[in-house]
């Protein structure tokens, strides 16, 4: 009795704790939670004897049980199967950008939009063609060229909305062609550009327009739209243009005159279709009628009310 007290006190205090858990849970299972190689309690015999006889279904021998989770033997470790899918999709998928970057890019968009407003309508022309945009940049431009300066919460939208236009566009090709435009460097324009024939070829036509556009703090709106689309039609010899402009009855105007324009227009425009090619100057030609013939609908333009527009 005296050894078994002395044994008694020896022992953790952990000891009923374990021993009650030996008969709380079945035997069976107790291998999920303990490797049969540990012996938690050598001195209770009977414990260590139902523990070391329990036998391990055979569907679970070849199982690792680890806390959080079991993985099957040889298998790759969680770290190995991420970063081989990193490496795999790394060359098919674009490289993520971060919010700093993303906030860096639409900021030069914005700034690109402010430079461009600030040349002529014939240099924007050029910026734009060079660089592959489309004419939906080339009008919110000049939307934004023809606000005041008091307009400041429109000005700062309307750049936004350029800026999410140009965002698309390279930028060093942007940045080239309208540092470029500021230094007058013509020759390094010219070699940015898709193709310098193109170029040469539309300034002029360009410059039809530029007075209508830069003017617009002088004229309406509507007035320099309406002769744009006067201009373009007769041009183009489109029937419901061409009744529309010679049937304005609420002002009088010189319709022999703007007859002899549109004339001259034609024959110049079918004398180049004749040969094919731009010869003795006739592309300057053109352009020289297509500013007379612009000049007068936007004069008439201004005359017609504002209730007939």
């Amino acid at each position: 009795m005296a050894q078994l007290i002395l044994r008694l006190r020896h022992w953790p205090s952990a000891f009923h704790h374990h021993h009650h858990f030996c008969f709380l849970f079945p035997l069976d299972h107790l291998h999920l939670f303990i490797p049969s190689q540990t012996v938690l309690f050598p001195q209770d015999t009977r414990c260590y004897r139902q523990q070391s006889t329990a036998t391990v279904p055979s569907a679970r021998r070849n199982i690792s049980y680890r806390f959080g989770g079991l993985r099957v033997p040889n298998a790759p470790a969680p770290y190995e199967l991420g970063s081989s899918d990193t490496s795999s999709d790394s060359d098919d998928e674009p490289s993520w950008k971060s919010r700093n970057q993303k906030k860096r890019e639409a900021q030069r968009a914005v700034q690109w939009g402010m430079d461009l407003a600030s040349f002529s309508t014939p240099q924007i022309r050029r910026i734009l063609r060079s660089a592959s945009l489309e004419e939906e940049v080339f009008q919110a431009l000049m939307l934004v060229k023809r606000m005041g300066r008091d307009v400041r919460e429109g000005k700062r939208r309307q750049f936004s909305y350029i800026g999410k236009l140009l965002r698309e566009a390279e930028p060093e090709l942007m940045d080239g062609l309208i540092q470029a435009t500021k230094d007058g460097d013509h020759s390094r324009l010219q070699a940015l550009s898709a193709s310098e024939a193109s170029v040469d070829e539309d300034d002029g036509e360009d410059d039809i327009y530029e007075e209508e556009y830069e003017s617009g703090d002088e004229e309406s709106l509507e007035h320099v739209s309406i002769a744009t689309r006067w201009l373009d039609g007769l041009v183009t010899r489109d029937n419901g243009i061409t009744n529309e402009v010679y049937s304005i009855r609420s002002i009088e105007f010189d319709r022999q005159e703007l007859r002899k324009l549109v004339r001259k227009v034609h024959s110049i425009q079918e004398g180049q279709s004749s040969v094919g090619k731009d010869v003795g100057g006739g592309e300057a030609d053109l352009i020289g009628a297509k500013k007379s013939l612009s000049r007068f609908l936007r004069t008439l333009a201004k005359q017609i009310p504002t209730s007939d527009l």
